[in-house]
């Protein structure tokens, strides 16, 4: 157990700037960071034993908290459409709206990637991380990492072309 406790401080006290720099990228707001990190870094702990060594700690604790935090953007989604649907939320100007709109479906269209490209989208994009330094934490290459960021474009551009269709 300490052995536990201990690499969890180590990886903690030296990643989380980092970890939190991605996540913040992510959701938004601090608040929704610091929730989301904290609700990351409980499940890596419980599920511990689960961890297989096939990738490193690190970029383990990485996937949690990208997961959590995409888990967190969607249910705040749903809350917001909820209070939509309610007329709470309306905006007053059109171009705010599809503004709005436009972002949303980004956000949705991130959301939905395959997990690798959504990873090198919020890494080797959205944070503040060198190349280097996110394909590091994704376990893979730079190019590797490049390669996944430019398809990923890709699949954000087809996802926004339909979504204009619309």
């Amino acid at each position: 157990m300490k052995d536990k406790d201990q690499q969890f401080r180590q990886l903690i006290s030296g990643e989380l700037p980092v970890l939190r720099g991605g996540i913040y990228r992510i959701v938004g707001n601090a608040a929704d960071t610091d929730d989301v990190i904290q609700d990351a870094m409980l499940r890596a702990y419980r599920q511990f034993d689960m961890f297989k060594n096939q990738a490193s700690l690190r970029t383990w604790i990485y996937r949690i908290a990208v997961n959590c935090a995409f888990d967190c953007v969607r249910q705040k989604k749903r809350q917001a459409k909820m209070l939509s649907d309610y007329g709470e939320n309306a905006l007053n100007e059109q171009t705010e709206v599809h503004d709005e709109e436009q972002l949303q479906a980004l956000e949705q269209a991130v959301s939905e990637l395959p997990e690798n490209y959504r990873e090198a989208i919020v890494w080797g994009c959205l944070s503040d991380l060198s190349g280097h330094d996110a394909a590091e934490r994704l376990g893979c290459s730079e190019n590797t990492l490049y390669q996944r960021v430019f398809q990923a474009k890709q699949m954000l551009k087809k996802a926004m072309m339909k979504e204009d269709d619309k």
